[in-house]
């Protein structure tokens, strides 16, 4: 067993950029910023360069919140130049981000929020609060030593992955058969002392077993399977505790973590700290039975395909698809067609997220139905009914008409492939 206290080992540093400093033009030129401090300005986090070297702007950043909280009139955000800083005081912690993409506050605060329920979810909201009250000057990193890897690959992942703006869970594309033995499986196995089960590869979900009554938020697994899939966890058997903070933000549950295959992680959720050697068992019986009729390796070969081109759904025009059933609260995503760079696939992951807070109008004003942005390049464009959210990039030669043609066909095929593309009758106990 590798049990790892705090749930990580100690990861080296990523490189150049954690010794950048905020005086240094590779820092200034950064897009994006995502820092933290203590109330009392003791630097815990920043995304690039050394928090120790962030010292300086740390103070900085506490003095200005501070002087408006003794105002009463706490600072959420201000824009500059062209850069817009939005803040987010959450118990001892401050949080910032700072972007130069016009991100919408809300949206950077969002973030902030899942920043900060990461390091709850190391932690505990309860840990934090007590530390802090006894000494409200603690040096938060000689606790979070060696979780700043998971951190970063959150804060990697929310500028490119729509998955944490959707609020759904991301499902891996595998036959319903398969999908429905490995679920069997579990559920067969199932000890006592676990609340939850779960096969995971690289952010998607292929199955769970839960408790009837009980689920867990996708925000929570969001942050757990950000876990799973860090360096640390790749090899080897690992059980640490894990605060779940849409759950219950003051407590740990201990969570089981192995790859059964190279891509392919199954992770076992125990109120019992003791249970290592249960999960152990669990997992070679499931594995051992999985097995037995080569299901393991198909998982793997689903696991490796990723997920689907747009061409492969057979609508012409369709450079790049996201769907959310808000039912299941689950969604798949396709890959972008490969004329599309990193560059402007990051810009028009922007635009869904902008097009999704724009047509979910929290206002009081109706919601919108259809929104979409047009460009030389491609359209963007974001559709919801009573039962679905639907994202595309089509290309500009497809005109308004036959965009609505396009969306029903993909619909059509949703239709179809539904019980490959989601996660519909999870096993429950």
């Amino acid at each position: 067993m590798d049990k790892i206290a705090l749930g990580v080992e100690v990861e080296s540093e990523t490189g150049a950029e954690k010794l950048e400093d905020f005086c240094s033009p590779e820092w200034r030129l950064r897009s994006r910023h995502f820092l933290v401090l203590s109330s009392a300005g003791k630097p815990i986090y920043t995304r690039y360069g050394n928090e120790t070297q962030m010292s300086t702007l740390m103070s900085a950043v506490q003095a200005i919140i501070s002087s408006f909280n003794d105002m009463s009139d706490p600072i959420r955000s201000m824009n500059t130049g062209s850069h817009t800083i939005v803040f987010l005081t959450n118990g001892p912690l401050y949080l910032l981000a700072v972007s130069d993409r016009k991100d919408p506050e809300e949206l950077l605060r969002s973030e902030l929020q899942l920043v900060y329920s990461q390091i709850v979810s190391i932690l505990t909201s309860a840990q934090l609060t007590k530390i802090f009250e006894q000494r409200s000057n603690f040096d938060l990193r000689q606790l979070l030593g060696g979780t700043e890897s998971i951190i970063d690959q959150l804060v990697d992942r929310l500028d490119m992955d729509f998955s944490f703006a959707l609020g759904s869970l991301d499902t891996l594309w595998m036959r319903y058969r398969l999908r429905e033995r490995i679920g069997k499986t579990l559920q067969s196995h199932r000890p006592k002392s676990l609340l939850y089960a779960m096969v995971v590869a690289d952010m998607k979900l292929v199955t769970l077993v839960r408790p009837r009554k009980h689920s867990l938020h996708p925000a929570d697994l969001h942050l757990l399977f950000n876990m799973a899939t860090s360096k640390t966890f790749l090899a080897g058997e690992h059980w640490t505790p894990v605060c779940f903070p849409r759950f219950n933000d003051q407590g740990f549950l201990h969570v089981y973590i192995n790859y059964i295959t190279p891509k392919v992680a199954l992770i076992l959720v125990s109120a019992d700290r003791d249970s290592f050697f249960t999960m152990t068992q669990c997992r070679e019986k499931v594995c051992r039975e999985l097995s037995l009729d080569d299901s393991l390796q198909r998982i793997e070969d689903a696991a490796a395909q990723r997920a689907l081109y747009p061409h492969e759904i057979g609508v012409t025009g369709l450079l790049q698809l996201y769907y959310r059933h808000k039912t299941l609260i689950q969604h798949f995503g396709t890959r972008f067609e490969s004329t599309i760079d990193i560059d402007t696939q990051r810009q028009i992951i922007n635009t869904y997220k902008r097009l999704r807070l724009h047509m979910m109008n929290k206002s009081g004003k109706k919601p919108l139905r259809i929104v979409y942005y047009r460009t030389d390049m491609h359209t963007v464009l974001a559709w919801q009914s009573s039962t679905f959210e639907l994202y595309a990039t089509i290309s500009p030669a497809v005109s308004v008409k036959a965009m609505i043609r396009l969306v029903n066909m993909v619909l059509e095929w949703v239709k179809k492939e539904e019980d490959h593309l989601f996660v519909i009758n999870a096993p429950s106990y």
